[in-house]
């Protein structure tokens, strides 16, 4: 199991969250790969007890789905009256077509609005914009959606359009990064390598990005990237790259 890391510079970050989610206001969170918006958006859920946390999904199905059984977790008082009885078999919210779970979800919901959070959104179609968009203009209702920019967001950028809602994740400052190398240097107990040289590296070509901070530590542990206490970097750095230029997803 990876190390769990300390939140660096992102006390403003959360309280902004926070108050949106308080106040069941949407919001868009754009920042490049390994910015912490997952990382950001999975401390907020654990301070608020009414709210769906939804990682994007490929198809529309497969994103109605996660709504669905994360209502029967959330033990969704009005989702699992219209489900009726067999909501909580396993393999229920499969067997269920997309017009039906799109039904019972638009019911449910406007009915009990609970707040949804939509991680990693990319190239949303129209219709899960759609779906989305009744559900954005319900009363108590709030769509906290996080993309790496808004041209990922697709057809749903319709909904995010105000640029006061946007919540842009910057990078670390310097004195930050530096604090989250040494905590992900401990974690992966780097502390046996020559870290003078590595550090400095890191830093730099990071560029005050977590994400890229912490995977670069993490592949420094590995046997293929160390010659005696000497970390080879240029490998290192390729192999980390490739993590945060994959292919996007389609919906």
């Amino acid at each position: 199991m990876a190390p769990t890391l300390p939140l660096v510079g992102r006390a403003e970050d959360l309280a902004h969250l926070d108050g949106a989610l308080s106040l069941r206001k949407s919001l868009l969170l754009v920042g490049p790969a390994g910015s912490g918006k997952t990382r950001l958006l999975q401390e907020t859920v654990k301070a608020h007890d009414e709210v769906l946390y939804i990682p994007w999904g490929p198809t529309l199905h497969s994103v109605l789905a996660a709504v669905a059984k994360a209502l029967v977790v959330f033990r969704h008082g009005e989702f699992l009256r219209r489900g009726g009885s067999g909501v909580r078999r396993d393999g229920w919210v499969e067997a269920q077509t997309s017009i039906h779970l799109k039904g019972l979800l638009w019911a449910a919901l406007e009915a009990a609005p609970v707040p949804i959070i939509l991680d990693g959104v990319s190239s949303a179609g129209f219709p899960t914009y759609r779906f989305f968009q009744r559900l954005y203009h319900v009363r108590g209702m709030a769509l906290i959606a996080a993309a790496r920019d808004t041209a990922a967001l697709g057809v749903l950028s319709r909904l995010f359009w105000d640029p006061a809602a946007t919540m842009n994740l910057a990078g670390l400052n310097d004195r930050e990064a530096a604090l989250l190398f040494e905590a992900a240097a401990d974690s992966y107990d780097l502390r046996n390598a020559d870290l003078t040289d590595f550090r400095k590296r890191v830093l730099e070509a990071a560029r005050g990005n977590p994400g890229q901070i912490v995977d670069m530590c993490r592949l420094a542990a590995e046997p293929q990237y160390r010659s005696g206490r000497h970390i080879k970097f240029a490998p290192l750095r390729i192999d980390s790259m490739a993590r945060f230029l994959g292919p996007a997803q389609s919906n």
